[in-house]
């Protein structure tokens, strides 16, 4: 009860608490909070965490995009209060359990998602899994399906960086992402559509500096805005911003950039916007 509490304050708008719930998802109870007014033939905004982090991440974003669409975040399992399960699924496995929440949820279609690092990859495996749902994306410094093979060149032997600078700010250990198996499958067939596409980049590679610092930090920086570039060649509308001033987590160092990107990608998406 008091977990549930922290998040409805943290992502705190008029109507949270009473939309703040557990939702049988295909046999896994899992926590989704949402709020905002919803539109005829308006889409609605997914928000979808990266690894180790519950919905409680985007608490500097929730509330804003709340005043212009119907947004919805959650825990995935083995996060936050949804159900502690032994299955550690991979990528295609946490987009087809977000599939199963939005149903029971009767939150329907059609979606903005916006994914953080890890959640980037399940925003695509879930476009590729469901795309006449799916309607525009945003990417907040995602992960990307090279980066294991791109970050292994750096160093000899290659350095364990299992989600860059993610990895070490995790707050729950609980959740045992399958990287290597989610590359694979969002590499067997790259997803490309034609749909409203926003990358945020970081330009920080750590907001903090280490106390020792990286020498490679320069490089690794390159290799993941140049892996973002990429990833905006995927739509014909596809384009990067890069948030100057941002680690990692740019939903938190600078959440401005993530409600802008959000809202104009809705907008596009929008008849009534």
């Amino acid at each position: 009860m008091i977990a549930v509490l922290a998040l409805t304050a943290a992502l705190a708008t008029g109507d949270a608490a009473r939309l703040d719930r557990s939702v049988d998802a295909a046999g896994v109870t899992l926590h989704i909070v949402c709020a905002g007014e919803r539109r005829p033939r308006q889409p609605m905004v997914i928000l979808e965490a990266g690894a180790g982090n519950t919905a409680a991440t985007w608490r500097d974003v929730f509330a804003p995009v709340a005043q212009f669409a119907r947004v919805c975040a959650y825990d995935r399992q083995n996060l936050g209060t949804s159900a502690r399960v032994e299955a550690q699924p991979t990528g295609r496995g946490h987009a087809e359990a977000l599939h199963a929440l939005l149903q029971a949820a009767d939150e329907p279609p059609p979606y903005v998602i916006a994914g953080h690092s890890y959640g980037g990859m399940i925003a695509r495996l879930f476009a590729m899994r469901y795309p006449d749902e799916v309607a525009g994306i945003v990417l907040v410094d995602s992960s990307h399906e090279e980066q294991i093979a791109r970050f292994a060149v750096l160093a000899d032997p290659p350095a364990p960086t299992p989600l860059p600078a993610e990895a070490a700010m995790s707050p729950s250990p609980r959740e045992q992402v399958k990287l290597a198996a989610t590359c694979a499958e969002l590499a067997a067939a790259p997803w490309h559509a034609d749909m409203p596409l926003i990358v945020l980049s970081r330009g920080l590679w750590l907001k903090t500096p280490p106390p020792v610092p990286d020498p490679l930090a320069y490089a690794r920086l390159g290799i993941w805005q140049d892996l973002h570039r990429e990833l905006a060649t995927r739509s014909p509308h596809g384009e990067v911003i890069v948030a100057t001033r941002s680690g990692h987590y740019i939903q938190n160092d600078e959440p401005q950039i993530v409600i802008d990107a959000v809202r104009r990608v809705f907008a596009r998406t929008s008849p009534h916007s």
